[in-house]
Order: structure tokens, then C-alpha cells, then sequence
């Protein structure tokens, strides 16, 4: 059974967010998946190197959506997803600098951390900005024309 399951209730209203919203579930089950097995290290760390880089991607263009339609919780958002960022670079540089095979970074705590903090980011932080989106004809076309490449992709 997956760690976690999207729901209707989780949409934003964009066609674009909820999708990369499906995606990092996905990678989170993966990593779920994964998580405890020392033999597949390689792939846990894969795991964490997308969980990095698609949140990267979807908060950036989040960000662009709500900059579009001016959400004033827009400060608020972007804290979030500096600390959601740093959390899992952190976490992705302990589990380099394991040298003896072991997986332990990629825990429970961490996979409960994650989940929770997914769901409620969606569910309270960014089901505030639905209205001012839905409202919004350049939120929807920011959406839609937001390209990976306007994404910093850190290190």
C-alpha cells in the first residue's frame, strides 16, 4: 500500500500544480518503497535527487502562478519551500556521507515527516491560494507556459 494516495481534495484548481503534485506522491512512495533496503541504495538516492529536484521545479512554478494572480500569502509559501528544499538537502547529504552501505538516513520519520508535511501544504497552505487562481487568466497561463528551465536547479 503506498504511503500516501492523491485525492480530489487536493486539487488546486490547475491542471498543472495538481499534476506536479501527483508526481512528488510518486516519488515519496518510491522513496517509501524503497526505504530499509541497504541493496538498493542507488535507487533511494535517486529517490531523494528527484524528491530535490521536482520540488525545485514545482515551486518554482508555483511561485510564478501565485506572483500572477498576486496571492499575498506568497512570502509565506516561498519559506515554506526554501525549508521543504533544505530538509531534503540535508537529508541527501547524510546519506552521501555514509560511507557504510546503509539507507537508515531515508527512516520513518523522515517518510512520516514527508507526508505530512505534503499533505498539509496542500490541503491548508496552498488550497488558500485556489481562489485568488481561480480568478486569475495570467495564474493560468503562467501555469501553463512555465518552463523547467526557469527553474535554479541547485547543486
Amino acid at each position: 500500500m503506498p504511503l500516501m494516495q492523491w485525492t480530489e481534495a487536493m486539487s488546486v484548481g490547475l491542471e498543472e500544480l495538481d499534476d506536479d503534485h501527483k508526481v512528488l506522491i510518486k516519488v515519496i512512495n518510491d522513496l517509501a518503497a524503497n526505504a530499509g533496503d541497504a541493496a538498493r541504495r542507488d535507487v533511494v538516492r535517486q529517490c531523494l535527487l528527484s524528491l530535490r529536484r521536482y520540488a525545485e521545479f514545482h515551486f518554482a512554478r508555483e511561485e510564478k502562478v501565485m506572483s500572477a494572480c498576486k496571492y499575498p500569502g506568497l512570502d509565506s509559501q516561498k519559506n515554506e519551500h526554501r525549508d521543504f528544499v533544505k530538509r531534503i538537502q540535508e537529508v541527501t547529504s547524510r546519506f552521501d556521507e555514509d560511507t557504510t552501505g546503509s539507507v537508515e538516513v531515508v527512516n520513518e520519520a523522515l517518510l512520516n515527516f514527508l507526508k505530512e508535511w505534503l499533505n498539509h501544504h496542500i490541503l491548508i497552505e496552498d488550497m488558500a491560494y485556489r481562489p485568488h487562481v481561480e480568478r486569475s487568466a495570467e495564474a493560468k497561463q503562467a501555469a501553463k507556459a512555465f518552463k523547467a528551465s526557469e527553474v535554479w536547479w541547485s547543486q
